[in-house]
C-alpha cells in the first residue's frame, strides 16, 4: 500500500507540529478495554414441540393415510352424517363469523397437522364454535391434507370454501361442535 503524498497547503507548518507534540506530552497509550464480539443467536424459526404427551393426545384423530374426501376442483364442503345439511350453505353465505383464525401458510405437513389440532382444542377449551383455516393455494398439499384431517375429528361438525372476505379458496370455515360443561346441580 502506498503512502498518499500531501499537497503543500495540507501539510503541517513547523509551529503546528511543535504545538501538537506539545499538546500529547505526557500522554500514555490507552489500555485494552475492548469487549470481543459475540456471535449473534440465530434467527431461525425454533420447531414446535411436536411429540409431547398432550400434542400426541390432539393428534390421534388424524391420519395421514385416510383419504376420505376427494375434492372436485371446487367448492369443498363437507357435513358430518347425521347433522343439519344446510350447514355447509350457511358457511358458505358466511352465516357464522370465526371467532378465531389459524394461518398455516409456509408450515409443514407435520407443523400445519399440529397447529390444526392445537385450534380444534383451543375452541374446545374457548367454547368456540366457529373457525377459519387459511392453508393456502400454493403447490395443493395442505389444501388436500387440511379436509381429510378434519373430517376425522369427532367435534367438526361442517365445513365449507370460505366466502372471499375469509380466503376464498385458499381458506376453510369450520364450524364446530361445543360439549357444554356439566353443571352439578346442588340442592
Amino acid at each position: 500500500m502506498q503512502r498518499k503524498k500531501l499537497s503543500p497547503q495540507a501539510r503541517l507548518s513547523a509551529e503546528d507540529s511543535d504545538l501538537f507534540r506539545q499538546s500529547v506530552t505526557g500522554a500514555r497509550p490507552l489500555l485494552q478495554d475492548k469487549i470481543a464480539p459475540v456471535s449473534k443467536a440465530s434467527k431461525k424459526k425454533a420447531r414446535p414441540a411436536i411429540n409431547t404427551p398432550q400434542n400426541e393426545q390432539h393428534l390421534f384423530f388424524f391420519s395421514d393415510g385416510y383419504e376420505g374426501f376427494v375434492s372436485d376442483g371446487g367448492s369443498l364442503s363437507y357435513v358430518q352424517p347425521g347433522d343439519d345439511p344446510r350447514l355447509a350453505g350457511r358457511l358458505k353465505r358466511a352465516e357464522f363469523q370465526p371467532q378465531v383464525v389459524l394461518d398455516l401458510h409456509g408450515l409443514t405437513q407435520l407443523q400445519a397437522k399440529a397447529e390444526l389440532a392445537g385450534l380444534l382444542a383451543y375452541c374446545q377449551q374457548q367454547q368456540f364454535n366457529c373457525a377459519c383455516v387459511v392453508h393456502g393455494k400454493g403447490l395443493g398439499i395442505l389444501a388436500r391434507k387440511v379436509p381429510n384431517w378434519l373430517i376425522q375429528h369427532p367435534n367438526v361438525r361442517a365445513f365449507h370454501t370460505a366466502p372471499k372476505s375469509w380466503g376464498k379458496h385458499g381458506a376453510l370455515l369450520l364450524l364446530l361442535k361445543i360439549n357444554q360443561p356439566e353443571f352439578e346441580l346442588r340442592q
